[in-house]
């Protein structure tokens, strides 16, 4: 039976048949008017039922390509789907660049491979060829992980019965463990420092520390989203300054965030210093944007330039680079040290269900440890 999907660039077709080993084969061909999709559908399903089908196995590069457009565009955020096409191209090459020129390019998987020539040991090559090239470990993962869910749908359909992503080892190195968020007597300085350097890449650090919000949900704030009586933040979208677009959170569901009278304050003196600008640039500032955390011009504040006073400050007052993500790690830890039980820490972050909360911030400051220690050498003295 053959079966018609709507994609963006039109309609695709899929006829499922086993072969003469009894294994379950699809052949998938787009098309892009509905008609033809009708009609190509029944000329599929007559040649399966003249024995006609030719198994064809697509390459690697077109599967997985393939895979990203019908099972996670649309389905999955932008950022992810984002993260996945970065990790696509890491499958094939290691591109080296040197003031923005190309000095070096490593060719990892052939992308003309058919699916089910991809052996394990392809693919373990190409982990340890990115551990070689220093890439971290997280990204390592997230590259394997696309390729082993891309593998998935291929079992699925009856092309390979073996996925080569399955089981890759990832080395253990010994570098320095980076800092997971910024320790509680360090924040005042580090907020003085970006301070110092960009008035609001200081604002938007801030309220990202005081809310755990993400980057692109902080972006997408307006005045309007602030409750000033109960004090609380509608969180509802999420802006790609990427792709200039303003699309929905992560999760797809909006949130209240409780504030602090004193950030409130915070973001208004934000909205004067917005004013003023207005009138000291005139003309040339861009009413084109309502957000709350846009530059001395009125355009949104750029990810690259966030990115810079985030690796300056943090490598100047921490002594290493963290990300502006570890803003967000650093409220939930001091969450985490105000006793604020694990479900609402989940539901102030967002995530969609409280056992990936528990994953990520498994780690306990060492605040905490020293706390619980105390406490359970009291509880041992009551005992013995």
């Amino acid at each position: 039976m053959a079966s018609i999907q709507k994609i963006s660039t039109g309609y695709r077709v899929r006829v499922y048949y086993y072969d003469e080993n009894g294994k379950r084969r699809t052949i998938s061909k787009n098309v892009k008017k509905e008609r033809d999709a009708k009609k190509l559908a029944r000329d599929l399903e007559r040649d399966v039922e003249l024995n006609k089908c030719k198994t064809d196995i697509p390459t690697l590069k077109s599967f997985i390509d393939e895979y990203i457009e019908t099972y996670r565009v649309g389905k999955v955020s932008q950022a992810s789907i984002d993260i996945d096409k970065w990790s696509a191209k890491r499958l094939f090459s290691i591109r080296i660049y040197e003031n923005k020129k190309l000095i070096e390019e490593v060719k990892l998987h052939d992308e003309n491979i058919r699916i089910d020539k991809v052996t394990p040991t392809m693919q373990q090559k190409v982990i340890n060829k990115l551990f070689e090239y220093n890439y971290s470990i997280s990204t390592i993962k997230k590259t394997n992980s696309l390729m082993f869910r891309a593998m998935e749908r291929a079992k699925f359909d009856g092309l390979i019965s073996v996925n080569p992503a399955e089981y890759i080892e990832f080395r253990i190195t010994d570098k320095v463990k980076k800092a997971e968020y910024i320790p509680k007597d360090l924040i005042k300085p580090f907020l003085t420092d970006v301070k110092r350097r960009n008035i609001y890449h200081y604002y938007l650090f801030r309220l990202i520390i005081e809310t755990g919000l993400r980057v692109g949900e902080a972006c997408a704030l307006k005045l309007s989203d602030f409750d000033k009586n109960n004090l609380y933040i509608t969180v509802d979208s999420s802006y790609d300054q990427k792709r200039d677009v303003l699309g929905n959170t992560k999760t797809k569901h909006h949130r209240k965030v409780y504030i602090t009278r004193e950030l409130y304050d915070e973001m208004l003196n934000l909205t004067k210093l917005h004013e003023t600008n207005k009138i000291i640039i005139g003309s040339e500032y861009s009413n084109e944007y309502n957000f709350l955390f846009v530059n001395e011009f009125g355009k949104p504040l750029s990810r690259s330039s966030i990115h810079n006073t985030m690796i300056y400050c943090s490598k100047k007052i921490l002594g290493q680079q963290i990300s502006v993500h570890k803003l967000r790690h650093t409220h939930a830890t001091l969450l985490l040290e105000a006793n604020v039980p694990m479900k609402v820490i989940q539901e102030r972050l967002g995530h969609q269900s409280m056992e990936m909360t528990e994953r990520i911030y498994a780690h306990v400051t060492p605040h905490l440890q020293e706390e619980s220690r105390i406490l359970y050498e009291n509880t041992l003295k009551n005992i013995f």
